[in-house]
């Protein structure tokens, strides 16, 4: 009687660390770290195998390894297909990023198509504050002059994030 309890509260310990494992490793796939979760998970897969080659005969725990093999590589399949094809996960997991094929990957809007408007410094530049160009705010800096706020500005280059601009009145 007593090797029957066994049996059964193995059984419950191998069902419970198939589902932990799966549970840790679907989260390992939601959630961006480390990898704490699914080494966990992983290693809970593991240990339910072992339990299971106590509980079960060795036709079935082929089965259940095979099982545990197939529900990992599916999801490897199904993380990186939606992934690389711009599916749900990818908009969840990576950055939006537009392409552009000259400077690959980048996160900001080109801002070269401001060289030459014309705006207002919206606060005191010195030497970098914010202006109004066009309809847009934009943080700005000057080559090193201090710019009353409500002075018109002129955007004479810009420098990757930097927008510099001068007095509209100086050429």
């Amino acid at each position: 009687m007593a090797l029957i309890e066994v049996f059964e509260y193995l059984e419950w310990l191998m069902a419970l660390l198939f589902i932990l494992g799966a549970v840790l490793v679907a989260i390992e796939f939601m959630v961006p770290g480390f990898g704490i979760a699914g080494t966990l998970g992983i290693i809970s897969l593991l240990l339910g195998i072992v339990v299971a080659s106590r509980v079960v005969s060795p036709p079935v725990l082929v089965g259940i390894i095979a099982a545990v093999l197939l529900v990992i590589v599916s999801l490897l399949v199904w993380a990186y297909r939606s992934a690389t094809k711009g599916g749900k996960i990818s908009r969840t997991l990576l950055l939006h990023s537009r392409l552009d094929k000259e400077q690959g990957y980048t996160s900001v809007q080109p801002e070269e198509s401001l060289v030459g408007m014309e705006g207002v410094a919206l606060s005191m530049l010195r030497p970098s504050g914010t202006a109004q160009i066009g309809d847009r705010r934009v943080d700005v800096v000057t080559e090193g002059e201090f710019i009353p706020k409500g002075t018109r500005v002129r955007v004479i280059k810009v420098e990757g994030f930097r927008v510099v601009v001068a007095r509209a009145d100086d050429k």
